[in-house]
């Protein structure tokens, strides 16, 4: 499902960036910005972090009944995506770079959720606040030279393995033989 949301989400912004800018290629690249290419001219969009969604409370297992069966699943996980998009162009396109980290941002605005095809939810969009000490530590933890970008959460993505933990049959005061 990470995956997915992310790769959704990549496209949808590639798609956008051609469009507005009338680019004839793709400059969305859904991987971190490395140090060895930092300037690679493309806008990347990649995960920070997950942590778990607490808004909705602590998930119970469901239970199925069916007739005279049950059957009990996990409960499913609400995850919330960080993701950082950053623009990594050369010195004589800083500000082509900065042209298109706005249009990001004016994308993610204007499409402030969207939907995954087999998903109940759809994927809500906010931009993260970081001060310049947690920007700065977050862009020493990956390992490059800082570059413009917006760290955005990904709220409610589901996680669902779909595994029952048990199955198990119904027993009505019938068959009990014990009369009330």
């Amino acid at each position: 499902m990470i995956a997915k949301t992310l790769h959704t989400l990549s496209a949808q912004l590639d798609d956008y960036l051609k469009r507005t800018f009338r680019l004839t290629e793709g400059v969305v690249s859904l991987h971190p910005v490395s140090s060895d290419k930092s300037t690679d001219n493309k806008v990347h969009l990649f995960l920070v972090n997950l942590e778990r969604e607490t808004a909705g409370g602590v998930s119970h297992s469901r239970r199925t009944v069916s007739g005279n069966q049950y059957r009990q699943e996990l409960p499913v996980w609400q995850l919330n995506l960080y993701v950082m998009i950053a623009a990594a162009f050369g010195e004589k396109q800083y500000g082509e770079g900065l042209q298109l980290l706005s249009g990001a941002a004016a994308f993610l605005q204007a499409n402030n959720s969207f939907a995954l095809h087999d998903a109940s939810a759809g994927v809500a969009v906010e931009p993260v606040n970081l001060t310049f000490s947690e920007l700065s530590n977050l862009w020493s933890i990956l390992g490059g030279q800082y570059h413009p970008s917006l760290l955005c959460k990904l709220r409610n993505i589901a996680v669902d393995a779909g595994e029952v933990k048990r199955v198990g049959a119904i027993i009505s005061e019938n068959e009990t033989g014990v009369n009330p």
